[in-house]
């Protein structure tokens, strides 16, 4: 562990430690704790299994359940809801269990409702950073076939992206148009689907993830490069479900102070968020910089971004659960004292 980072990292405490719900689609049953099997889903049937597993492994008491709604009655029986549900066939399914958390007054992973709702938003969590000095793609919002009768003010190329959602959905290789012409198309078919769509103005260049954990001060763990073979260098859902050609570290040079600086505002302006990750689009011809968005109750298997860049600091992937369980309590100790008991 690098000798400036270890100081930061929270540790379960050795004595009674906080019982925690885990909520997550493919959570393994109580009394049979195994991974489920269901193919062609990404891996994440082991993935939940494994941090279920991560977390037992750390001393925490553990209950678990496939329903998010399950958090609605676990007060008094649990002290911490850990949920990775966030992929629901319903809208904006991000923000649903923290606002189960936060109705009936349980600590909970990851950011405050309305934090999860901007970073859910790839188009009002683009205005937020442009507000706060963070360079970003220009992009359109279009929610209606008839709305792209107008075309962007800007050139193309042009990347095509649902507005909403997370996994990359709905991101192939068509994303990716030269012409508006050809944009329009593809923007025109995922509204019909009932998606509302984004069209940003494509960035040369590569994908750059920054994962970091929260603390008293963020805690960058840096640099991680997923690799594409795609048209553009984009990442497309395939790859990001699959995951065949995987992460790196990546040596950003004199664009790491920038985007330090960018954490530190995002921090000031939104934190303080239990980990996340900021995503951006970066030349290295040109040294630009440009912020794509930033995702909450990020992946954290072992082949994952966060746990590959935190293993570059020196940290294991329980000393990663560990922490931001631990950070989550600490954020949200005390916070609900003021408010009047609604139940």
């Amino acid at each position: 562990m690098k000798p400036l980072l270890a100081p930061q990292i929270l540790k379960p405490n050795s004595g009674e430690k906080p019982r925690i719900l885990f909520i997550a689609e493919y959570a393994p049953d109580e009394f049979a704790p195994r991974a489920k099997s269901f193919p062609g889903d990404g891996g994440y049937p082991e993935y939940h299994y494994g941090i279920w597993k991560g977390l037992q492994e750390l001393g925490y008491p553990m209950r678990s359940s496939a329903q998010p709604t399950s958090a609605l009655f676990a007060g008094g029986n649990i002290d911490f809801v850990f949920s990775l549900y966030n992929r629901m066939p319903i809208n904006n399914s991000e923000v649903l269990v923290s606002a189960f958390c936060e109705y009936v007054r349980l600590p909970y992973l990851g950011a405050p409702p309305g934090i999860r709702a901007l970073a859910e938003d790839k188009w009002l969590s683009k205005l937020a950073a442009k507000s706060i000095g963070i360079p970003t793609v220009d992009g359109v919002p279009y929610g209606s076939e008839a709305s792209l009768a107008e075309a962007p003010a800007f050139d193309g190329p042009y990347f095509v992206k649902d507005r909403f959602g997370a996994s990359s959905e709905g991101i192939t290789v068509r994303s990716f148009q030269n012409t508006w012409a050809g944009a329009r198309e593809v923007a025109a078919q995922r509204i019909g689907e009932g998606v509302p769509v984004l069209v940003e103005q494509y960035a040369p260049g590569i994908d750059i993830t920054v994962p970091i954990l929260g603390g008293d001060l963020p805690i960058m763990l840096g640099f991680v490069h997923p690799r594409s073979d795609k048209p553009g260098s984009i990442l497309t859902e395939d790859l990001k479900m699959n995951d065949p050609l995987g992460y790196e570290m990546y040596d950003l040079g004199g664009a790491s102070g920038d985007i330090h600086d960018d954490m530190m505002a995002l921090w000031a302006a939104a934190g303080p968020m239990d980990y996340l990750r900021m995503d951006y689009r970066y030349d290295a011809k040109t040294g630009k910089r440009r912020f794509l968005e930033f995702n909450l109750c990020c992946y954290l298997g072992l082949d994952g971004a966060t746990c590959v860049a935190g293993a570059d600091c020196g940290l294991t992937q329980s000393d990663i659960l560990g922490h931001v369980v631990e950070f989550g309590l600490r954020r949200q100790g005390g916070s609900r004292k003021h408010l009047k008991w609604v139940l």
